[in-house]
């Protein structure tokens, strides 16, 4: 088993589930499982659970306190077989070589993630994070920061889970789960930390108000466009047009590791001055995966 991924659920959402997991059941790697964690989940959630693949397997806990951090650590060290942990939001969507990229990001390294971005809800890509997980000096930051990583994006090995003093546990009032536990990670001394600058995560930002139907209504609009080889670099291509500030990170990661037709396409809208800054940086830009 490669991969175990962890899809934490509430209530009554598998027909979110339906589509969530199934980004992860069409993976280019097929020796994933899916550990679905239900906190407090309805009891259509077993019924979905039990008709899906074999590999999906559903974990039934009563609604916790928190967001269930602690059955997630159960799971995790009792139940999990994969040599890699990744994790995916019930309201979003991987593409098919998610899992395939997050091997190549943790091949050499201990906590990783796919390109950062999010959905907005005029559902175009937008960059709104700021860190650099690779840096030590952003990673000291990431403690307080209001954006560190989406919960989907994120990945680890098994083994460096294991060695955090703690694991998932209860997240002190108003802090993100998520950003409680990456932090742990971070924090441990010696971390790998590697990342991708290609896209393979959608992750929709929506109010939390939104109903079960509204976000079906985006996956059900997704879903279909998953397979669609032209996708990412469609992405890629928005990103970079919603990144005006001249000489970005982003800018230059972007610009410099993807293909040449994308290359071609940046250009043709740069200012030739900053076209020149983003290919300056050399050739270890142009490699998919930037280790730090």
């Amino acid at each position: 088993m490669i991969a175990s991924v962890v899809v934490p659920t509430t209530g009554a959402r598998a027909s979110l589930l339906e589509h969530s997991v199934n980004s992860v059941l069409g993976q280019t790697v097929a020796e994933v499982e899916v550990l679905v964690i239900g906190d407090g989940a309805a009891e259509g959630t077993r019924a979905w659970a039990e008709a899906a693949d074999a590999r999906v397997r559903f974990f039934d806990f009563p609604k916790d306190a928190g967001r269930g951090e602690a059955n997630r650590h159960r799971v995790l060290t009792e139940e999990a077989r994969g040599g890699l942990v990744l994790y995916l939001c019930d309201r979003d969507l991987w593409l098919p070589d998610h899992v395939e990229t997050m091997q190549q990001v943790l091949a050499d390294a201990d906590f990783g993630h796919t390109l950062r971005f999010v959905m907005g809800e005029d559902d175009r890509p937008r960059a709104p994070h700021t860190l650099d997980l690779r840096d030590p000096q952003d990673r000291a930051r990431a403690s307080y920061s209001t954006n560190v990583l989406p919960l989907s994006m994120a990945g680890h090995t098994m083994a460096a889970y294991r060695a955090l003093p703690q694991g998932w546990r209860q997240t002190p009032p108003d802090r993100p789960t998520d950003r409680h536990m990456w932090v742990q990670f971070l924090d441990q001394p010696g971390i790998r930390v590697a990342s991708s600058a290609w896209p393979t995560v959608l992750s929709f930002k929506r109010p939390r108000v939104w109903t079960v139907d509204q976000r079906l209504e985006v996956l059900e609009r997704w879903s279909p466009r998953l397979d669609d080889p032209t996708l990412p670099a469609e992405l890629v291509g928005l990103l970079l047009e919603e990144t005006t500030r001249e000489g970005s990170d982003l800018v230059r990661a972007l610009a410099a590791a993807h293909s040449s037709r994308l290359g071609r396409w940046a250009r043709g809208w740069m200012p030739d001055g900053l076209y020149r800054q983003v290919r300056r940086p050399g050739r270890w830009l142009r490699r998919r995966v930037r280790r730090g």
